[in-house]
């Protein structure tokens, strides 16, 4: 399957075929195909898809070759990058595990507990994105890394935000999933039959809605619009991300975010443009992977997670946390270094 156009290929060789056993003219054969259409098509797409399987099951294909070819190279070119980019992410992971094990032994308060407990939730979340990133990086997809550091941005001024202010926006941010929840409900009961799916039963439309209601009821109706759970501390008309970025002094990350969004909708310059491409291949429509263009997504990430992890080491002036801190801010550079020097030599 190396040739170029082979499923096109494919279709020309299954019509020549049932052209020879046909009596007539090209014509007369067009207008028999036009008429057997649904039939020919029936037996064409056994045969295509077939064939196809074939070739996805086969170690050997062009696809798979083209992707351990890029794998080797971003190894190759990498490696080194991408091991300290484990390793950084190790120790923000650790940082995690020993705030949560330090902090919610010595809290006497149910508070406190609680926002310890949401922010450990969502920096944990933050790792994980960090991990998917280099596994995005690791086989090729700049673009796609790049796009994870949006939501590794949106959980880390959100942490920020719930870090600089006290237990009831905490309680607001935990509570307003009954807002999300029933705004889900609403969309799924609106077109559930497009899916042939069921309808929620009567008693959990009820369940879903009261839960709602009572949100609303406790903190009045602007807590059921969006980022409702902000109204104690963003005035009306402006409870919006690009606030809470401005509020945690994180409003410099706009373009780059604005930036990453083009490869989460389907605007033309995200169509246009790729991370992934060299500026000498930007004309080339790239479908899959490429050793290329990872600078970005590692250096946002890195600088993401650095500034919540560092919220949790200045919860304590300690020796232990001076050079955790120093080692975090250590391999953040390194890291940056890395990939920096690597995307200047392979451009």
């Amino acid at each position: 399957m190396d040739e170029e156009f082979y499923i096109e290929k494919l279709i020309q060789k299954a019509i020549k075929e049932n052209r020879k056993d046909f009596d007539g003219s090209d014509e007369e054969f067009e207008k028999a195909i036009n008429d057997k259409l649904p039939k020919v098509l029936e037996n064409l797409l056994v045969g295509v898809s077939e064939q196809l399987y074939r070739y996805c099951f086969d170690k050997n294909n062009d696809l798979k070759k083209q992707e351990r070819k890029i794998t080797k190279s971003i190894k190759s070119k990498y490696g080194s990058g991408i091991k300290i980019f484990e390793a950084f992410i190790e120790l923000n992971s650790k940082i995690s595990s020993f705030t949560y094990d330090k902090y919610y032994k010595l809290f006497d308060k149910l508070e406190d507990q609680i926002k310890l407990d949401t922010l450990i939730s969502i920096h944990v979340r933050a790792c994980q994105i960090a991990n998917e990133i280099r596994v995005l990086v690791t086989n090729g997809y700049a673009d796609g890394a790049l796009s994870r550091w949006r939501t590794l941005h949106e959980l880390c001024i959100t942490f920020l935000f719930l870090y600089d202010n006290d237990y009831e926006t905490i309680e607001m941010y935990n509570d307003y999933q009954a807002i999300e929840n029933w705004k889900k409900v609403e969309e799924y009961q609106e077109n559930y039959d497009s899916f042939g799916w069921e309808s929620f039963a009567k008693e959990d439309l009820e369940f879903f809605e009261n839960d709602k209601n009572e949100m609303i009821e406790k903190y009045g109706k602007e807590f059921g619009k969006g980022y409702g759970w902000t109204m104690k501390v963003l005035p009306n008309g402006r409870r919006n991300i690009r606030e809470i970025e401005k509020a945690v002094g994180q409003k410099h990350f706009r373009p780059i975010y604005t930036w990453a969004s083009e490869n989460v909708h389907s605007g033309v310059s995200g169509i246009k443009r790729k991370l992934g491409l060299r500026e000498s291949e930007q004309d080339f429509l790239l479908t899959s992977c490429n050793d290329f263009g990872f600078l970005d997504s590692i250096e946002f990430s890195s600088s993401s997670l650095t500034i919540m992890s560092e919220a949790f080491l200045n919860m304590e002036d300690s020796y232990m946390n001076r050079i955790t801190k120093e080692l975090l801010y250590f391999l953040r550079d390194e890291l940056i270094n890395e990939f920096a020097e690597k995307e200047k030599n392979y451009a």
